[in-house]
């Protein structure tokens, strides 16, 4: 597959000196959260952009931020001895005198072997970065404390799952106790003073949590003739040290498809909505949540997709294949990564992360992360996949990644380039093409298999009948769609019908395939299998079909089905009304 002329055209504009000329600016100073110096880097951004015709809307709002401090790790045996470490965002501070704890090695701290173990009480010494889901785990295991072994450098991490700013409901999730981080050496003595006999530490953290007033900067380009549809291409400026991929990059990036489009805002079709977040690194996403909040009748009704820009141009990030996308975007994406990169997207669906706050309001996404690095497995790197706790089929963003190490000699020209090219690509068609470029086939082909998987899982013990009936009248309809748009050019009314369309479309399938939480809350930072609602129904072939937990499991599914078919049966609907009006408009003259 090759770039058209004009694609040609549009990715020549995206060069090398105008990204680093931002970067350079933006990573001038380490970013925490709220800090002055973020602040420089939010002004910095909102006068390049007002200088390109943007109108510019500030905000600022109260965010649960919090800012990790000095940390110390001792072992006390016959000869006391220290361990460099690093405490976390959201954990808990100890006293000044610290805490003194018996040590338990519970490995990778799965479900299993914390069973097994006497964690009650102790300090849990884990393999991997500091990840929400496993530090939730492990103090609901009854840890007091936890040291975890990273690589070759501590990783910065914020511990918490609750996403945004906490609630009543949430406050209960926040972490409790002190945690901290060894890198691999670290790690390795205290697990050599382990095998001697049992080892007591005593830890000592600061964290400085509070609610702070974070910034938040929309940058609005409008099209000629705006509907006020717009497409949201959002990033977080906030960072750990100074943060030249995470995400000065990112940034950077962002302020090229702005430069880029304000030279074509007359062929836009669609606004152009640059969102640039506070509270990334430091408050779990509290930026983006808040605007998903304050905002979010205007975002459900207009926005028709986030993309998402983090972490772009790393020296050696030649893995494109893995990048998020919601499977209605994934053919656009994958065709213009193709066209660049000749790599083609594997079909990964957007886990619970990186500032994707929008699912409930049923707006499509593309991308969060884009180029990682090849899979590295090797010991004295710990690998990425023991790091993070799974098996990616990617070496992730880096050793440098969450670092002081984040400076900008990691980062690539090319790579840099070649990224931007792909967002900036993507971004036009989403602005510029006359019908949205979104595939709801593909949502269906998805929904089938998974369901299909449920099903086998479940030994055929419950019957998903009506929803795979409702999907394949939904496929059957979009056919017909498809087919119709083929065959002749639309009227003006006609092009906006479809396009109400396929956003109502979004609207209606998006939340139940991935959200557990009702579409104005915020499900926490865990992992949420497609159709949550419906996924217990793999534990029913495990299970004797007339015990109680099978009875009550069956309850529940028929509820959960009745929501999915609901929506299943709103999409049908407004698919076929679709195509009933739309011999009744005018033709394109």
């Amino acid at each position: 597959m090759r770039l058209s002329r004009d694609e040609q055209a549009l990715a020549r504009q995206v060069t090398a000196e105008t990204i680093e000329e931002y970067t350079l600016h933006i990573t001038r100073n380490v970013r925490l959260s709220g800090s002055p110096e973020e602040r420089e880097a939010f002004r910095y951004i909102g006068r390049t952009l007002k200088g390109w015709g943007f109108e510019i809307e500030e905000h600022r709002h109260d965010c649960w931020t919090s800012w990790p401090g000095a940390a110390l790790l001792e072992i006390l045996n016959s000869q006391t001895f220290g361990i460099p470490c690093i405490t976390h965002a959201m954990a808990a501070s100890t006293p000044p005198e610290g805490v003194v704890l018996e040590l338990v090695d519970v490995g990778r701290g799965d479900p299993a072997t914390l069973a097994t173990l006497p964690v009650q009480g102790r300090a849990a010494l884990s393999d991997g970065l500091a990840m929400p889901a496993k530090m939730f785990r492990i103090e609901g295991a009854g840890a007091a404390a936890q040291i975890n072994i990273c690589g070759k450098l501590p990783h910065e991490m914020i511990a918490s799952i609750v996403w945004g700013s906490p609630t009543p409901k949430t406050a209960k999730l926040l972490p409790r106790t002190p945690i901290v981080s060894v890198d691999a050496a670290g790690g390795a003595a205290l697990r050599e003073a382990l095998g001697r006999g049992p080892v007591r530490v005593r830890i000592r953290a600061a964290v400085d949590t509070k609610w702070r007033s974070l910034p938040l900067l929309i940058a609005h380009l409008r099209a000629p003739k705006s509907s006020g549809d717009f497409l949201l291409v959002s990033g977080h400026v906030d960072s750990w040290y100074y943060g030249a991929m995470d995400n000065g990059t990112g940034n950077a990036t962002q302020l090229e498809i702005g430069r880029i489009m304000a030279g074509r805002r007359k062929r836009m079709r669609r606004d152009l909505r640059l969102a640039f977040w506070s509270g990334h690194s430091h408050a779990r996403y509290g930026g983006s949540a808040w605007y998903a909040d304050t905002f979010w009748q205007e975002l459900h009704e207009h926005c028709v997709l986030n993309l998402n820009v983090d972490c772009l141009g790393a020296k050696g990030a030649t893995v494109l294949t893995e990048a998020f996308v919601m499977a209605e975007a994934q053919p656009l994406a994958s065709d213009i990564l193709e066209k660049i990169t000749g790599q083609r997207l594997s079909g990964v669906r957007p886990k619970r992360a990186g500032d994707q706050s929008f699912w409930g309001h049923g707006i499509p996404s593309a991308f969060m992360t884009l180029s990682e690095q090849p899979p590295d497995t090797s010991i004295s790197a710990q690998g990425w996949a023991q790091l993070m706790g799974g098996q990616p089929r990617t070496g992730g963003l880096g050793w440098f990644w969450h670092t002081p190490e984040d400076t900008l000699d990691k980062l690539d020209p090319d790579f840099l380039v070649r990224d931007a090219q792909v967002y900036t690509l993507v971004a036009q068609r989403l602005l510029e093409d006359e019908i949205l470029p979104l595939d709801y086939r593909a949502v269906v082909s998805e929904a089938e298999a998974i369901l299909g998987r449920y099903l086998k899982e479940a030994k055929g013990r419950f019957d998903v009948g009506p929803a795979l009936d409702l999907l394949g009248r939904l496929d059957k309809r979009l056919g017909a769609l498809a087919r119709r748009l083929r065959r002749e050019p639309l009227s003006a009314a006609a092009t906006d019908l479809v396009n109400d369309c396929l956003m109502t479309l979004g609207r209606e399938l998006i939340p139940i395939g991935y959200c557990r939480a009702d579409r104005f809350e915020h499900d926490p930072t865990l992992a949420v299998p497609p159709f949550p609602t419906l996924e217990p129904m793999r534990r029913l072939g495990a299970l004797a079909p007339k015990s109680d937990e099978a009875r009550q499991l069956r309850v529940g599914l028929v509820r959960a089905q009745n929501k999915v078919c609901f929506h299943l049966h709103q999409a049908v609907s407004m698919v076929e009304a679709t195509l009933a009006v739309l011999p009744t408009l005018s033709r394109k003259k």
